[in-house]
């Protein structure tokens, strides 16, 4: 659409025409989507009447015949740049200021010439950011006064320049310069075509830097992109804001527009669209052509850009050669410093190389000095041992030494190992047979002093075992620790070979100190069996083979019961022997057996023990042993710590170590245990009971070693523990065989049987036999089985014989069964009471329980024939008391007055003195004096006849009352009678 005068000369006043005009511009660009071209419209003027109408004044020469003034060049620069980034948009501009006022006071921001969101392609062709063809060159012919200020670069409508334009025009925006920030591209390219020669290390750091410039000016540059997004984002606001203000007002005045047009509303829309379409295009057609046409200044700058362009292509021919000189010097720079770095590696590496050897040669030197003193030093003293084993430590340092890079490899090398290697064995075969030298040469000094040690037989030393320890030994061969070790690294199958031979060597010493301890504790068993086993009375023996023992009567019975007490008090002072009493010559033989095998115990185990530490520590089989002969420890001169040495040590966690230390133990010491068992054998048969003493010293040592390493001697402890624990069963069943096997004769049931007056002394042996045990160890459980055993074989005899004895079941065979139980049961309780034997209070209590019964049953018995009559009549008044009352007991025909007077009449005091007489003729006839059981019995039936006159005398006060009857002896009389007639019979 073009608009030019012709349109407006239907307007009469030259205000109206202008606003007219606006009008028309802003419809065109609201409703079409285009601006019309202004064709003899000067813009600007219109521009500036719009934003301020009373600057210029309503009537002038120029209008006033309705024409709008001409165009002047000053005034059509602005229009014919319109496609520019400074000139597109008026409201941009520096001069824009009257027209945005004028819109702001008319609620419409847009301009004829902002970009409308249906702009034709080819008016987006060209970037934002690249100026369109002509602009620069019509910003060239501006004065430099007259140019429009520099504003930000936002996104605008760009108007694609005419046909008709130059192709110096076009030239001239092809080679517009650069912006300021950006410096020119050649020289830079040329100094990074040809860097100057630098370090490695030098390039890295200024490669680096370079990397660091180059995010520094990319964090820039997105920094900028990003101000610029801000910054369009806000323009876009602002126009938004405009078109609507905009679109406001030209609401409110459209109808007036359309009126001033001569528009109808019945009029044809697509008409006025081509109309206006035809009038735009025509008035931009002209507006660029007047520019053109009326500037002078364009073809001046047309030529000034191609002489421009003409001076670049020559700096461009100059910058080409300058490229190819420094590219050819840059290349033989490059050569010099690749061979400068081929130069300093060669350097380089035969320095390392150098140094390389150096190392190398003094890790596999080995003074001459160290290899002499491995051939011919000496090795008596720890002196030189020391001075030995630090020059086999420079050996074995460099045949273990591993050499990187290929260099174990070298001929070099391996030969110098060899020969180093042949030193080594050298030196372990010489170890291997001084060691086996220095062990013959100890045991054959150990021997010879063994010799010359007077061995003494008397009853003091034989008493007090002591081993002597292989002190010397110990001493001479300490310092040869770390040649053992050596061996064990080195050379294991000379180590193995080393350990049997120490222990063959060793044997036949231990064997010999052995059979020393043996041989003082075997003259004290030949002593116990010398006396032979009839003379130990704490053993059970069959009737044959003891002395005829009176069992009731008569003064056989005292003289063999004065030499069975003289023995117990003997036992007994043992018992209190073991506290600190006094001891007799008998059982001072049994205590020193007993004493003597556990000092044998002792001293065994000492022997065992220290010899299996000091092995253990020779050849470096200890928990802390060092692990190879570069840790060994200091060379000793002798044993530091002796006690240690005794003392007890840990299991090792290694299982084979311990299986081979066995394996040396049990050949050094390999006829301990049989010399042992054959004592043990010796032992239980002089004296049976010795099992039980030799059992507790055997566990003691067990249990002091449980837990340690010491294997062999705990297997040798616990191997001893069987074999005692079956002699001494085997030894307990003969004893139960006999206890049952013994049978008593009709004539002699009454008395204490022989296996209760065995047993008290047989339970005091094995007590001093087993003196200060735990009550949780096998030596008391074993203890303690047995006495059960007994006691129940004991008590099921005394029941067979007692029943045996009341088979006929009169007065006479009950009466002696319950003495058999008195006696005996008296008997075990007081002998084991007054031992105070507290192992077997279960038992004690038992007997005493089964006396008391006895007890009862006998006075109950024997009271009847002195009082039988009398006794008889009142226990039938009891009995009629528990069926009738006290009253009517005096009526029965039975138990009347007259037999109770009757009854009362017979048993006169006189008559109940002389039946007191006959009575305790007879008890004396039943117990005898040895255990003080007449006086025991007599004093029960003393008070059961005082407790049976009391009874009688309360059952007259209360079946007869009134007949004033009493006893014809009182209590006061039965207790005169009875004292009288034991101190008769005491006389």
């Amino acid at each position: 659409m073009t608009l030019n005068k012709t349109y407006v000369w239907a307007v009469e006043r030259p205000r109206d025409k202008l606003v007219f005009m606006a009008h028309i511009v802003d419809a065109s660009q609201r409703f079409l989507g285009k601006s019309p071209r202004l064709i003899n419209v000067d813009e600007s003027y219109l521009l500036r009447y719009l934003a301020n109408p009373t600057a210029i004044p309503p009537s002038s020469s120029s209008n006033s015949s309705g024409m709008i003034p001409p165009v002047s060049p000053s005034t059509t620069s602005s229009p014919a740049v319109m496609g520019s980034p400074t000139a597109s948009s008026p409201s941009l501009t520096p001069s824009s200021s009257g027209y945005k006022q004028h819109h702001s006071e008319n609620n419409d921001p847009r301009s004829y010439s902002s970009p409308s969101p249906k702009m034709s392609p080819e008016r987006t062709k060209n970037s934002p950011l690249s100026p369109p063809v002509g602009s620069a060159a019509a910003a060239a012919a501006l004065p430099v006064a007259s140019r429009p200020a520099p504003s930000p670069p936002i996104a605008t409508t760009i108007v694609s320049p005419p046909l008709g334009a130059t192709r110096s025009s076009q030239r001239a925006v092809e080679i517009s310069p650069p912006m300021n920030n950006q410096p020119s591209e050649e020289p830079m390219k040329s100094k990074q075509r040809y860097p100057p020669p630098m370090d490695p290390k030098e390039k890295e750091r200024e490669e680096r830097r370079e990397r660091e410039r180059a995010r520094e000016i990319r964090r820039e540059r997105e920094k900028r992109e990003k101000q610029a997004q801000q910054e369009k984002e806000k323009l876009r606001k602002v126009a938004e804001m405009q078109e609507k203000m905009a679109e406001k007002a030209s609401l409110m005045n459209v109808e007036e527009l359309l009126a001033d047009f001569n528009w109808k509303t019945s009029g044809n829309a697509a008409a006025l669209e081509k109309r206006l379409l035809g009038e735009l295009h025509a008035l931009e057609a002209a507006n660029v052509h007047a520019i053109i046409q009326s500037d002078e200044r364009v073809r001046t700058v047309i030529d000034q850009i191609d002489a421009a362009l003409g001076e670049l292509d020559s700096m461009d021919s100059w910058l080409l050669l300058y490229s190819a000189e420094l590219n050819s010097m840059g290349d033989d720079i490059r050569e010099i410093e690749s061979q400068n770095r081929g130069l300093q590696i060669l350097a380089q590496n035969q320095h390392n190389l150098g140094r390389e050897l150096d190392d190398l040669l003094n890790a596999i030197t080995i003074p001459r000095s160290c290899l002499d003193s491995l051939k011919y030093d000496p090795m008596d003293t720890a002196e030189n041992v020391d001075q030995i084993q630090r020059a086999a430590e420079k050996v074995q340092q460099v045949l273990k030494i591993k050499l990187g890079d290929g260099m174990q490899n070298m001929k070099a090398v391996q030969e110098r190992m060899a020969v180093y290697n042949s030193h080594s064995n050298k030196f372990s075969a010489r170890i291997f047979d001084f060691m086996k030298s220095q062990f013959d040469k100890q045991a054959e000094n150990q021997k010879a002093v063994s010799v010359r040690t007077p061995t003494s037989n008397s009853r003091k030393q034989q008493q007090t075992l002591v081993a002597m320890p292989h002190t010397v030994i110990e001493d001479n061969l300490i310092k040869y620790q770390g040649f053992s070790l050596w061996e064990k690294e080195m050379e294991p199958r000379m180590y193995s070979e080393l350990q049997r031979y120490y222990a063959q060597t060793m044997a036949p010493l231990y064997e010999s100190d052995t059979r020393e301890l043996i041989d003082g504790v075997r003259p004290l068993y030949t002593t116990l069996r010398n006396r032979g086993l009839d003379e130990l009375e704490y053993i059970f023996k069959p009737e044959e083979s003891r002395p005829v023992r009176a069992l009731a009567y008569g003064a056989n019975l005292r003289s063999e019961d004065s030499r069975t007490h003289r023995y117990r008090q003997m036992l007994r002072g043992s018992v209190e022997g073991v506290i600190g009493g006094s001891s007799s010559s008998i059982d001072g033989d049994e205590r020193a057996a007993d004493d003597s095998f556990a000092q044998l115990m002792a001293q065994t185990t000492m022997l065992v023990t220290r010899e299996q530490n000091f092995m253990c520590d020779l050849f470096q089989y200890s928990q802390g042993a060092p692990k190879s002969f570069l840790e060994r420890g200091p060379v000793f001169a002798q044993i530091p710590n002796t006690n240690e040495l005794c003392g007890r040590r840990e299991k090792p966690r290694d299982i084979k170590m311990s299986k081979k230390i066995l394996d040396w133990m049990e050949i050094i010491f390999e006829t301990l245990e049989p010399s042992i068992v054959s004592l043990l054998e010796y032992g239980v048969k002089s004296d049976p009971t010795q099992a039980a003493s030799m059992l507790a010293s055997v566990e003691f040592q067990n249990d002091k070693w449980l837990g340690s390493d010491q294997e062999f001697m705990l297997r040798l402890c616990n191997s001893l523990m069987q074999r005692l624990t079956r002699m001494f069963e085997r030894f307990v069943s003969d004893q139960l065989k006999i206890i049952e096997d013994t049978k008593v004769s009709t004539k002699k049931r009454r008395g204490i049987l022989p296996f209760f007056r065995t047993f008290p002394l047989f339970a005091i042996r094995l007590e001093v036999a087993a003196t200060n045990v735990e009550p949780d160890s096998q030596t008391r459980q074993t203890v303690n089985d047995a006495y059960e055993k007994i006691i129940n074989a004991m008590m099921s005899s005394l029941d067979s014989i007692a029943k045996e004895t009341d088979q006929t079941g009169d007065d006479k065979e009950q009466l002696n069964a319950n003495i058999m139980y008195i006696e005996n049961m008296h008997h075990f309780h007081h002998e084991l009471r007054s031992n105070k034997l507290h192992v077997l209070e279960k038992w004690i209590k038992y007997a005493k329980s089964h006396y008391d019964t006895s007890l009862n049953a006998y006075i109950k018995v024997v009271i009847r024939r002195p009082l039988g009559k009398l006794l008889e009549f009142f226990e039938g008044v009891d009995n009629l008391m528990h069926t009738s009352t006290p009253e009517e007991v005096q009526f029965h025909m039975n138990y009347n007055k007259t037999q109770l007077r009757k009854v009362i009449t017979m048993y006169p005091a006189k008559e109940i003195k002389k039946s007191l007489e006959q009575l305790y003729k007879r008890v004396d006839k039943h117990f005898s004096e040895e255990e003080g059981l007449l006086q025991v019995v007599w004093r029960g039936i003393q008070e059961e006849f005082i407790q049976q006159h009391e009874k009688m005398e309360h059952l007259i006060l209360k079946c007869y009352p009134d007949t004033r009857l009493h006893l014809e002896f009182s209590i006061d009389d039965l207790l005169s009678m009875m004292s009288e007639l034991a101190r008769k019979v005491h006389l």
